[in-house]
């Protein structure tokens, strides 16, 4: 179960969360949309940590430092738009298409096994049958070191939606 939103009275949401989680109601509980900001100031105020932060994560948008300061709380980062929504740019990337060739697969298949070698949990959405099959047919190769730091020089470090905009919290706060 994911505390969707940084703001409001997160603490207080969340110490229901782990009310639950004690009472069997839930097997594992974390957050989504929690910056390191956001991070800093709800970890100290809990007992239990977040097993996962729920964040937009992409090749372009690799949440670099969120995954560093994350990993000696055990707290794994669940890719939110892990194909970047469709973004034409990012699927249709040179680097893709080589990999593509190379190793027989399709953009998202290597998109998708970079996220998994990064340790990231990625969970496409996709309702075709098609491509969830696809989706899964990652797990029959792995990419070089040198091609994940090729891929990882695609970060440009910026979100399609940043929780920290004062303006992002009141819009989610309004609704």
């Amino acid at each position: 179960y994911l505390l969707h939103q940084p703001y409001g009275d997160t603490v207080g949401a969340w110490k229901a969360l782990e009310e639950y989680q004690k009472d069997g109601k839930f097997r594992s509980i974390g957050v989504s949309n929690f910056t390191i900001r956001y991070l800093e100031e709800f970890l100290p105020q809990v007992d239990v940590y977040p097993s996962v932060n729920q964040m937009e994560c992409n090749p372009f948008c690799q949440q670099k430092k969120l995954r560093e300061y994350c990993n000696p709380y055990g707290i794994r980062l669940e890719a939110w738009y892990p194909l970047g929504h469709g973004d034409p740019t990012l699927l249709s990337n040179e680097v893709f298409a080589k990999l593509a060739a190379k190793y027989q697969k399709s953009p998202v298949q290597i998109i998708l096994r970079w996220q998994v070698q990064e340790g990231i949990i990625t969970l496409p959405k996709s309702t075709n049958p098609a491509h969830i099959k696809s989706n899964l047919e990652i797990y029959d190769f792995s990419l070089t070191e040198y091609e994940m730091e090729e891929i990882r020089k695609l970060d440009t470090g910026v979100p399609t939606r940043d929780p920290d905009d004062p303006k992002r919290k009141e819009y989610i706060l309004a609704i």
